[in-house]
């Protein structure tokens, strides 16, 4: 299962990074949609639709969001209050990863949310996408404080962060894997031309990068334990579902491009 999570990567990375800085930006919207539209129909299984057409119907409900609704809203108001939602969710998953049975999400509430979640993610893509330097900036944060956090819990993991939400995340794998992300990501920064960062403001945006990478990928796990999957999906070979890659990115894109805004890093 590891060889071939490992080959899935090795063919994926490529193609996001070629994705990145050689695609247009009307087949970047294309291309995200769609991956954002088979996120949608995960999700529907995800709030407890089984038969095809209710599915079908959430998923048009989502493209007509995507395509039409989402170009007419005032993209930095709605990444600031993505920014407000998911702290709210994170207070909400603080809450909830020690409770001894988990907290029931109504379908109706996981359906909108459904919607919110994947709008907020397609908003702040296309925001990143302008500046595909800081799009990639983001998926290295994701990607290395996920891989740091995975090596790290199985290797010092004792204290379980999340009982219930998810068994195997602890908090020696998120706090060594925070540490491992900063270095690694001051180290890599100095590669990137047209990034002007100081340390302390790396250093904030690798932290609530990875909170909200976490908070994403505890309420996928929610949602997913609630309807009794291991896997949103069977799409991506050796990873599951659309949604099993991607639940981090739903948070942590809306969430770091919220942050550069305050910050004053992008207009």
């Amino acid at each position: 299962m590891l060889k071939l999570r490992i080959l899935t990567a090795l063919i994926l990375i490529p193609l996001v990074i070629a994705g990145i800085f050689y695609t247009s930006q009307f087949y970047f919207k294309l291309i995200t949609a769609s991956i954002l539209l088979l996120a949608a129909w995960e999700w529907s299984g995800l709030s407890a639709y089984r038969d095809f057409p209710k599915r079908i119907l959430y998923v048009g409900v989502q493209a007509v969001i995507l395509f039409l609704i989402s170009p007419y809203l005032i993209y930095n108001g709605w990444l600031k209050l993505g920014l407000i939602f998911w702290s709210m969710l994170s207070v909400y998953l603080i809450w909830a990863r020690n409770k001894s049975k988990l907290p029931n999400v109504n379908p109706i509430v996981s359906t909108v949310l459904g919607w919110i979640i994947l709008t907020l993610c397609w908003v702040a893509l296309q925001k990143l996408q302008l500046i595909p330097v800081y799009l990639m900036f983001m998926l290295l944060i994701i990607w290395i404080a996920d891989t740091a956090a995975y090596v790290s819990g199985r290797l010092w993991g004792r204290h379980l962060l999340a009982p219930i939400l998810s068994p195997k995340k602890t908090w020696e794998g998120f706090i060594f894997g925070l540490i491992l992300t900063f270095f690694s990501v001051m180290l890599l920064v100095y590669f990137f031309h047209g990034i002007k960062l100081s340390s302390w403001q790396i250093g904030l945006l690798i932290l609530l990068t990875s909170l909200a990478a976490v908070a994403g990928d505890l309420f996928e796990s929610q949602l997913k334990r609630l309807q009794g999957l291991k896997d949103s999906g069977q799409l991506l070979p050796g990873h599951g579902g659309v949604l099993d890659r991607i639940d981090s990115l739903l948070a942590a894109a809306p969430v770091f491009t919220a942050s550069l805004l305050l910050l004053g890093l992008i207009t």
